[in-house]
């Protein structure tokens, strides 16, 4: 199995843009962040002893990088722990990666119009580890893509769904391919089909069993859960622990085939394309009519009390304004 570097997307940093300061935040944050991470690295979803470990391993080098570096990462975070900023309300976002960019996107297109308030979004914490954040105080929203458990909720957790975004096969955007069918990715995942139309090798990349991507393309078929649970242990797979890492590796590995959401290919301006499935393409639309059934419903999550700018920039992001941002970038409002 080999582990997805991270740092390769920090480095990169091109597909995300704004004008968010980017001044080093106090030694505490960085502190909490660190813990928090470093305690969702003992909830391990990976099953496998060696897998576990290889995975572990991964999400360590990202904590070690974020600590000290990704939290200054051009684009990706507001940065407002600086001195000088006692008069206004920073209000901290982090969560699961895929919805990290277009929060970026909201949170500048809102600071724009409140002089008063600094947003930050912080690297990818996923959404566990965002609501442990969240819960600790750390960050102040959490964006997830899963429903809460029952623990969440009696910790004093509450989400609010804001879009649904479709989950996706991509590859890179130069790839001839258009779109598979539901049986070719079971073949695919099964070891059965292994080359693209024009002979290049198909590359999987692979999320950790129990990710919610995992999930969902078992979730698809019976013959799908079979095809990706022994893909799982098959040696020599690529797997990748954020949405980053695996949108980075989709990028670089020619022939390259995985898991994605539309809402990240284009709030990131990722070098991917979306596959149709079935002959149907993934689209805003395409979930609202109900012709394509593969979807990620997308939650912020605060406290039941929350500061008035908290409660007003959630207002923003589920208003006409910010409807227009999240149907730009690949999402549906119900």
């Amino acid at each position: 199995m080999i582990p997805i570097d991270s740092a390769a997307r920090q480095r990169r940093g091109a597909a995300w843009t704004g004008s968010f300061r980017t001044e080093p935040p106090t030694g505490k944050v960085c502190d909490d962040l660190d813990a928090l991470r470093h305690r969702e690295d003992g909830d391990s979803i990976v099953e496998e002893t060696h897998m576990k470990q290889v995975v572990a391993e991964g999400i360590a080098r990202r904590i070690r990088e974020s600590a000290a570096a990704a939290l200054l990462w051009a684009g990706v975070t507001a940065l407002s722990c600086g001195p000088g900023l006692a008069h206004a309300e920073e209000i901290r976002i982090g969560g699961t990666g895929g919805g990290l960019a277009t929060m970026q996107i909201l949170g500048e297109a809102y600071a724009s119009t409140q002089p008063g308030t600094e947003i930050t979004v912080l690297p990818s914490l996923g959404s566990s580890g965002g609501i442990k954040a969240m819960l600790s105080g750390v960050i102040q929203i959490a964006l997830t893509s899963r429903a809460l458990t029952d623990t969440e909720v009696k910790a004093g957790a509450v989400q609010v769904a804001y879009a649904r975004t479709p989950f996706v096969f991509a590859t890179a955007a130069t790839n001839t391919t258009t779109g598979l069918s539901l049986q070719e990715l079971v073949d695919i995942y099964a070891g059965r089909s292994v080359d693209w139309p024009d002979g290049t090798r198909i590359r999987l990349v692979m999320r950790p069993i129990g990710d919610s991507d995992s999930d969902m393309i078992k979730a698809m078929s019976p013959a799908m859960d079979l095809a990706l649970s022994g893909a799982e242990t098959r040696k020599g797979m690529a797997f990748a622990v954020t949405d980053q890492d695996a949108a980075d590796t989709l990028e670089r590995i020619p022939g390259a085939l995985g898991p994605s959401t539309l809402a990240q290919i284009r709030s990131e301006n990722r070098a991917l394309k979306a596959l149709e499935l079935d002959a149907v393409e993934p689209s805003p639309t395409t979930i609202a009519d109900g012709s394509y059934p593969y979807y990620n419903t997308l939650f912020m999550v605060t406290r039941s009390e929350t500061s008035p700018a908290v409660r007003q920039f959630m207002e923003f992001v589920r208003s006409p304004a910010g409807g227009e941002i999240l149907t730009r970038t690949g999402h549906w409002v119900p």
